[in-house]
């Protein structure tokens, strides 16, 4: 008998990291989907921020795409919700624009188009979830489904300083 892929991939759970995170805090620099500029405050900012990094062709994103205003809903009161992804170069402008749907519209959903933020939190590819916050970046992992996402974002974002 075989098995649905979507049932395999409902069953999988995201490899945890090793040790607390030691990226360094630092704000998100760069542009919009408009190709203004834009900038994610972290260091200053007095509530920890979840950052979404995420790629227009990644088909492991797709549910977390669809799912930002709920994804923000679970946050609400506990963090923001900062949506990254590579420049405009590497991604296409007007299809982040089409993902980003209704969520466009929201203005504590953050959406920067920054590479430069994948490189300084290491992220190797998309899905990644990092709660940063100025004390500490409090987790860093793959981005595993909206109801993942939301659990270790939340546990994260109330916890001080970064995961022992």
């Amino acid at each position: 008998m075989r098995e649905p892929p979507a049932e395999i991939l409902r069953r999988l759970r995201p490899i945890p990291t090793v040790g607390p995170p030691t990226t360094v805090p630092r704000d998100v620099v760069g542009v919009g989907t408009d190709g203004a500029a834009r900038r994610v405050d972290i260091e200053t900012a007095g509530e920890p921020v979840v950052l979404l990094f995420l790629s227009s062709g990644c088909l492991g994103c797709r549910d977390l795409w669809q799912g930002l205003v709920e994804l923000q809903g679970f946050l609400a009161g506990v963090a923001r919700l900062a949506v990254v992804t590579h420049d405009p170069g590497q991604e296409d402008p007007a299809a982040i624009a089409h993902l980003v749907g209704e969520a466009r519209d929201r203005p504590e959903i953050e959406v920067v188009m920054s590479s430069d933020a994948f490189t300084h939190y290491r992220v190797g590819g998309p899905p990644f979830v990092v709660v940063a916050a100025a004390d500490a970046v409090r987790t860093e992992g793959v981005a595993w489904g909206l109801e993942e996402t939301a659990r270790l974002a939340l546990e994260a974002a109330q916890r001080r300083g970064p995961r022992r």
